[in-house]
Protein backbone atom coordinates (compact mmCIF):
# COMPACT_ATOMS: atom_id res chain seq x y z
CA UNK A 1 0.00 0.00 0.00
CA UNK A 2 2.06 2.92 -1.51
CA UNK A 3 1.38 6.38 0.26
CA UNK A 4 3.11 9.85 0.28
CA UNK A 5 4.73 11.40 2.88
CA UNK A 6 3.82 13.55 6.04
CA UNK A 7 5.31 16.48 7.40
CA UNK A 8 4.11 16.99 10.46
CA UNK A 9 6.28 14.46 12.32
CA UNK A 10 9.92 14.24 14.67
CA UNK A 11 11.65 11.69 12.67
CA UNK A 12 13.79 9.30 15.23
CA UNK A 13 15.79 6.39 15.74
CA UNK A 14 16.77 4.03 18.45
CA UNK A 15 18.89 0.90 18.55
CA UNK A 16 16.88 -2.68 19.35
CA UNK A 17 19.67 -5.42 19.36
CA UNK A 18 22.37 -3.90 17.91
CA UNK A 19 19.81 -2.79 15.06
CA UNK A 20 19.19 0.80 14.53
CA UNK A 21 15.14 0.90 14.09
CA UNK A 22 13.80 4.39 12.91
CA UNK A 23 10.16 6.08 13.72
CA UNK A 24 8.36 8.94 13.81
CA UNK A 25 7.03 10.89 15.98
CA UNK A 26 3.57 13.63 16.12
CA UNK A 27 3.88 14.19 20.09
CA UNK A 28 0.56 15.49 22.19
CA UNK A 29 1.08 18.38 24.09
CA UNK A 30 0.74 17.80 28.28
CA UNK A 31 -2.53 18.55 29.39
CA UNK A 32 -2.45 22.17 31.18
CA UNK A 33 -1.66 21.57 34.85
CA UNK A 34 -1.02 17.62 34.55
CA UNK A 35 2.27 15.95 35.51
CA UNK A 36 0.97 12.81 33.10
CA UNK A 37 2.59 12.63 30.09
CA UNK A 38 -0.13 11.55 27.50
CA UNK A 39 -1.38 7.79 26.55
CA UNK A 40 0.63 6.22 23.38
CA UNK A 41 -0.76 5.06 20.85
CA UNK A 42 0.84 3.09 18.06
CA UNK A 43 0.55 3.02 13.98
CA UNK A 44 1.69 0.07 12.13
CA UNK A 45 2.25 0.96 7.95
CA UNK A 46 1.28 -1.93 5.20
CA UNK A 47 3.16 -3.92 3.46
CA UNK A 48 5.49 -1.88 0.94
CA UNK A 49 4.82 1.71 3.37
CA UNK A 50 7.27 3.64 5.64
CA UNK A 51 5.86 5.20 8.88
CA UNK A 52 5.24 9.31 7.29
CA UNK A 53 3.49 6.96 4.72
CA UNK A 54 1.03 5.65 7.70
CA UNK A 55 0.78 9.01 9.32
CA UNK A 56 -0.57 10.89 5.76
CA UNK A 57 -2.39 7.92 4.89
CA UNK A 58 -4.74 8.11 8.17
CA UNK A 59 -4.42 11.82 9.20
CA UNK A 60 -3.28 10.34 12.84
CA UNK A 61 0.15 12.77 13.13
CA UNK A 62 -2.54 15.83 13.24
CA UNK A 63 -5.61 14.45 14.43
CA UNK A 64 -4.02 12.43 17.37
CA UNK A 65 -2.36 15.22 19.25
CA UNK A 66 -5.40 17.20 18.91
CA UNK A 67 -6.97 14.66 20.54
CA UNK A 68 -4.16 14.47 23.76
CA UNK A 69 -3.05 11.24 22.50
CA UNK A 70 0.75 10.74 21.27
CA UNK A 71 1.63 9.03 17.67
CA UNK A 72 4.36 7.30 17.06
CA UNK A 73 4.49 5.47 13.16
CA UNK A 74 7.86 2.38 13.57
CA UNK A 75 9.45 2.06 10.54
CA UNK A 76 8.76 -1.43 9.21
CA UNK A 77 12.20 -3.32 7.82
CA UNK A 78 12.28 -2.81 4.55
CA UNK A 79 8.17 -2.39 4.37
CA UNK A 80 7.29 -5.18 6.71
CA UNK A 81 6.97 -6.92 9.86
CA UNK A 82 7.27 -10.41 11.01
CA UNK A 83 4.95 -12.53 12.74
CA UNK A 84 6.03 -15.80 11.87
CA UNK A 85 10.40 -15.34 11.61
CA UNK A 86 12.66 -13.24 11.32
CA UNK A 87 14.51 -12.57 7.32
CA UNK A 88 17.87 -15.18 7.49
CA UNK A 89 19.39 -12.01 6.02
CA UNK A 90 18.91 -10.48 9.59
CA UNK A 91 19.07 -12.81 12.28
CA UNK A 92 18.75 -9.82 14.94
CA UNK A 93 16.01 -8.34 14.10
CA UNK A 94 12.87 -8.48 16.72
CA UNK A 95 9.97 -6.17 15.83
CA UNK A 96 7.80 -7.19 18.65
CA UNK A 97 11.16 -6.02 20.81
CA UNK A 98 11.11 -2.46 18.88
CA UNK A 99 7.67 -1.45 19.61
CA UNK A 100 8.68 -2.37 23.59
CA UNK A 101 11.57 -0.63 23.61
CA UNK A 102 10.14 2.32 21.84
CA UNK A 103 7.41 2.79 24.40
CA UNK A 104 9.72 2.92 27.14
CA UNK A 105 12.20 5.21 25.00
CA UNK A 106 9.25 7.52 24.73
CA UNK A 107 8.20 7.75 28.29
CA UNK A 108 11.74 8.50 29.17
CA UNK A 109 11.88 11.36 26.44
CA UNK A 110 8.72 12.76 28.05
CA UNK A 111 6.55 12.24 24.99
CA UNK A 112 3.99 9.56 26.38
CA UNK A 113 3.14 7.22 29.28
CA UNK A 114 4.19 3.45 28.74
CA UNK A 115 0.52 2.84 29.96
CA UNK A 116 -2.08 2.88 28.63
CA UNK A 117 -0.76 1.62 25.28
CA UNK A 118 -2.98 1.50 21.92
CA UNK A 119 -1.83 -0.94 18.97
CA UNK A 120 -3.60 0.11 15.73
CA UNK A 121 -2.58 -1.50 12.27
CA UNK A 122 -3.42 -1.69 8.31
CA UNK A 123 -3.42 -4.63 6.21
CA UNK A 124 -0.26 -6.39 6.89
CA UNK A 125 0.28 -4.24 9.63
CA UNK A 126 -2.72 -5.14 11.00
CA UNK A 127 -1.94 -8.98 10.94
CA UNK A 128 1.42 -7.96 12.82
CA UNK A 129 -0.50 -5.99 15.47
CA UNK A 130 -3.15 -8.67 16.19
CA UNK A 131 0.25 -11.30 16.53
CA UNK A 132 1.84 -9.33 19.14
CA UNK A 133 -1.49 -8.35 20.78
CA UNK A 134 -2.87 -12.30 20.68
CA UNK A 135 0.95 -13.41 22.14
CA UNK A 136 0.87 -10.64 24.91
CA UNK A 137 4.31 -9.40 23.14
CA UNK A 138 3.45 -5.97 24.29
CA UNK A 139 0.47 -4.57 26.97
CA UNK A 140 -1.67 -3.37 24.83
CA UNK A 141 -5.12 -1.68 26.16
CA UNK A 142 -6.78 -1.11 23.11
CA UNK A 143 -6.38 -2.89 19.60
CA UNK A 144 -7.43 -1.48 16.41
CA UNK A 145 -7.54 -3.07 12.71
CA UNK A 146 -8.19 -2.14 9.65
CA UNK A 147 -8.35 -3.95 6.27
CA UNK A 148 -7.01 -7.14 7.89
CA UNK A 149 -7.59 -9.42 10.61
CA UNK A 150 -4.36 -12.07 12.08
CA UNK A 151 -2.32 -14.69 10.47
CA UNK A 152 -3.96 -18.54 10.91
CA UNK A 153 -0.78 -19.96 11.76
CA UNK A 154 -0.24 -16.93 14.96
CA UNK A 155 -3.56 -18.05 16.11
CA UNK A 156 -3.04 -21.93 15.70
CA UNK A 157 -0.25 -20.77 18.26
CA UNK A 158 -2.04 -19.01 20.55
CA UNK A 159 -5.93 -20.37 20.17
CA UNK A 160 -7.23 -17.46 23.01
CA UNK A 161 -5.49 -14.25 22.76
CA UNK A 162 -3.36 -13.79 26.04
CA UNK A 163 -4.73 -10.12 26.58
CA UNK A 164 -7.75 -8.58 27.78
CA UNK A 165 -7.95 -5.14 25.48
CA UNK A 166 -10.32 -3.22 23.77
CA UNK A 167 -10.66 -4.70 20.15
CA UNK A 168 -12.50 -3.11 16.99
CA UNK A 169 -12.06 -4.27 13.73
CA UNK A 170 -12.79 -2.17 10.42
CA UNK A 171 -12.81 -4.78 7.45
CA UNK A 172 -14.82 -4.54 4.12
CA UNK A 173 -16.48 -7.60 2.74
CA UNK A 174 -16.16 -6.83 -0.42
CA UNK A 175 -12.11 -5.94 -0.61
CA UNK A 176 -10.85 -8.42 -3.58
CA UNK A 177 -7.75 -8.94 -1.50
CA UNK A 178 -8.73 -9.99 1.53
CA UNK A 179 -10.67 -12.46 2.07
CA UNK A 180 -13.53 -11.51 4.93
CA UNK A 181 -14.45 -15.16 5.75
CA UNK A 182 -11.23 -16.30 5.92
CA UNK A 183 -8.70 -17.81 3.83
CA UNK A 184 -5.53 -17.80 1.63
CA UNK A 185 -4.84 -14.23 1.24
CA UNK A 186 -5.82 -12.73 -2.87
CA UNK A 187 -2.57 -11.67 -4.78
CA UNK A 188 -3.07 -11.17 -8.18
CA UNK A 189 -1.11 -9.17 -10.84
CA UNK A 190 2.26 -6.92 -10.85
CA UNK A 191 0.96 -5.82 -7.30
CA UNK A 192 0.42 -9.01 -6.28
CA UNK A 193 3.36 -10.62 -7.17
CA UNK A 194 5.56 -7.76 -5.57
CA UNK A 195 3.66 -8.12 -1.96
CA UNK A 196 4.44 -12.29 -2.46
CA UNK A 197 7.82 -11.00 -3.08
CA UNK A 198 8.23 -8.96 0.02
CA UNK A 199 6.63 -11.37 1.69
CA UNK A 200 8.78 -14.77 1.06
CA UNK A 201 11.87 -12.37 1.41
CA UNK A 202 10.81 -11.38 5.18
CA UNK A 203 10.42 -14.80 6.10
CA UNK A 204 7.00 -16.28 5.13
CA UNK A 205 6.76 -20.34 4.15
CA UNK A 206 3.98 -21.78 1.72
CA UNK A 207 1.37 -22.20 3.27
CA UNK A 208 1.54 -19.30 5.62
CA UNK A 209 -0.74 -16.90 3.66
CA UNK A 210 -4.07 -17.34 5.55
CA UNK A 211 -6.27 -15.39 7.51
CA UNK A 212 -8.40 -15.96 10.50
CA UNK A 213 -12.26 -14.58 9.18
CA UNK A 214 -12.96 -11.41 10.25
CA UNK A 215 -15.91 -12.49 12.55
CA UNK A 216 -13.72 -15.15 13.65
CA UNK A 217 -11.64 -13.26 15.65
CA UNK A 218 -13.43 -10.54 16.52
CA UNK A 219 -15.05 -13.61 18.73
CA UNK A 220 -11.78 -14.64 19.57
CA UNK A 221 -10.61 -11.41 21.44
CA UNK A 222 -14.74 -11.66 22.65
CA UNK A 223 -13.97 -14.67 24.62
CA UNK A 224 -10.41 -13.33 25.89
CA UNK A 225 -12.41 -10.78 27.46
CA UNK A 226 -14.52 -12.92 29.24
CA UNK A 227 -17.47 -11.79 27.40
CA UNK A 228 -18.09 -15.28 25.96
CA UNK A 229 -16.20 -18.83 26.33
CA UNK A 230 -14.25 -20.06 23.70
CA UNK A 231 -17.57 -22.27 22.55
CA UNK A 232 -19.37 -18.59 22.11
CA UNK A 233 -21.73 -18.91 24.87
CA UNK A 234 -21.50 -16.33 28.27
CA UNK A 235 -20.00 -17.35 31.38
CA UNK A 236 -23.18 -18.42 32.49
CA UNK A 237 -23.77 -20.72 29.99
CA UNK A 238 -25.99 -19.04 27.78
CA UNK A 239 -25.49 -18.03 24.12
CA UNK A 240 -23.67 -14.65 23.19
CA UNK A 241 -25.46 -13.23 20.64
CA UNK A 242 -23.84 -9.62 20.04
CA UNK A 243 -25.52 -7.07 19.45
CA UNK A 244 -25.90 -6.26 15.63
CA UNK A 245 -26.67 -2.51 13.98
CA UNK A 246 -26.95 -0.91 10.80
CA UNK A 247 -24.97 2.27 10.82
CA UNK A 248 -26.94 5.39 9.56
CA UNK A 249 -24.40 6.28 6.19
CA UNK A 250 -25.32 9.04 2.88
CA UNK A 251 -26.48 7.94 -0.15
CA UNK A 252 -24.09 5.88 -2.87
CA UNK A 253 -21.59 4.86 0.52
CA UNK A 254 -21.62 1.38 1.09
CA UNK A 255 -23.63 0.31 4.30
CA UNK A 256 -21.85 -0.29 7.41
CA UNK A 257 -22.70 -3.14 9.99
CA UNK A 258 -21.76 -2.76 13.67
CA UNK A 259 -21.62 -6.27 15.41
CA UNK A 260 -20.58 -5.66 18.87
CA UNK A 261 -19.90 -7.98 21.80
CA UNK A 262 -19.86 -6.28 25.46
CA UNK A 263 -20.90 -7.38 29.27
CA UNK A 264 -20.40 -4.83 32.05
CA UNK A 265 -17.22 -4.77 33.24
CA UNK A 266 -15.18 -6.42 30.31
CA UNK A 267 -12.97 -4.88 27.48
CA UNK A 268 -15.73 -4.43 24.45
CA UNK A 269 -15.26 -6.07 21.14
CA UNK A 270 -16.57 -4.49 18.20
CA UNK A 271 -16.37 -5.02 14.35
CA UNK A 272 -17.84 -2.91 11.46
CA UNK A 273 -18.26 -4.54 8.40
CA UNK A 274 -18.29 -2.43 5.49
CA UNK A 275 -20.70 -4.00 2.96
CA UNK A 276 -18.77 -4.12 -0.15
CA UNK A 277 -15.87 -2.20 1.27
CA UNK A 278 -12.88 -2.90 0.03
CA UNK A 279 -8.62 -2.53 0.79
CA UNK A 280 -8.24 0.95 2.51
CA UNK A 281 -8.45 3.35 5.27
CA UNK A 282 -11.78 4.42 5.99
CA UNK A 283 -12.23 8.06 5.58
CA UNK A 284 -8.86 7.94 4.05
CA UNK A 285 -7.76 8.25 0.23
CA UNK A 286 -9.15 5.79 -2.30
CA UNK A 287 -5.25 4.97 -3.48
CA UNK A 288 -5.94 2.72 -6.46
CA UNK A 289 -9.17 2.36 -8.65
CA UNK A 290 -12.02 0.41 -6.90
CA UNK A 291 -11.28 -2.07 -10.02
CA UNK A 292 -8.45 -3.50 -7.95
CA UNK A 293 -8.80 -3.02 -4.33
CA UNK A 294 -12.61 -1.82 -3.90
CA UNK A 295 -14.50 1.05 -2.69
CA UNK A 296 -12.91 2.65 0.47
CA UNK A 297 -15.71 4.17 2.51
CA UNK A 298 -15.14 8.02 2.49
CA UNK A 299 -18.19 8.49 5.06
CA UNK A 300 -17.00 5.95 8.05
CA UNK A 301 -14.35 8.04 10.11
CA UNK A 302 -12.31 5.21 11.11
CA UNK A 303 -9.20 7.62 12.42
CA UNK A 304 -12.17 8.73 14.65
CA UNK A 305 -13.20 5.43 16.16
CA UNK A 306 -9.42 4.94 16.53
CA UNK A 307 -9.05 8.18 18.73
CA UNK A 308 -12.75 7.88 20.34
CA UNK A 309 -11.49 4.04 21.65
CA UNK A 310 -7.95 5.55 23.18
CA UNK A 311 -9.88 8.42 24.73
CA UNK A 312 -12.32 6.65 25.99
CA UNK A 313 -10.25 3.40 27.23
CA UNK A 314 -7.29 6.07 28.62
CA UNK A 315 -10.25 7.64 30.77
CA UNK A 316 -11.18 4.63 32.33
CA UNK A 317 -7.25 3.62 32.92
CA UNK A 318 -7.14 7.28 35.13
CA UNK A 319 -10.50 6.44 36.57
CA UNK A 320 -11.94 9.28 34.57
CA UNK A 321 -15.15 9.46 32.24
CA UNK A 322 -15.43 10.94 29.32
CA UNK A 323 -19.25 11.60 27.88
CA UNK A 324 -20.30 11.85 24.39
CA UNK A 325 -17.37 9.38 23.16
CA UNK A 326 -19.26 7.62 20.02
CA UNK A 327 -19.33 11.11 18.30
CA UNK A 328 -16.71 10.31 15.66
CA UNK A 329 -18.35 7.06 13.72
CA UNK A 330 -18.91 8.80 10.73
CA UNK A 331 -16.66 12.07 9.54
Amino acid sequence: MAARRGNELEPGQIEVAGIRRSFWLARAPRPAGSRAAPPLLIALHGSGMDGRGMAWFTGLARRGPAAGITVVFPDGWNGGWHPARVPSAVPGLDDARFLAELASHLEWAGAARSWPVFLAGVSHGARYAEHVARHGLLPVTGLFLVAGTGLAVSRRQVPVPQLRASVALVVGNGDPTFPYQGGRLTRKGMSGFLLKRRAVRHGELPGEDVVTGAEELAADWAAANGITTAAGVTVTGSFARPAIEELPMPAGEPPVTRIAWSRPGCHPATLYRIEGGGHGWPGGPQYLPSQAIGPVSRHLDATGLLLDMATREAAIASGRTVPGLERWETA
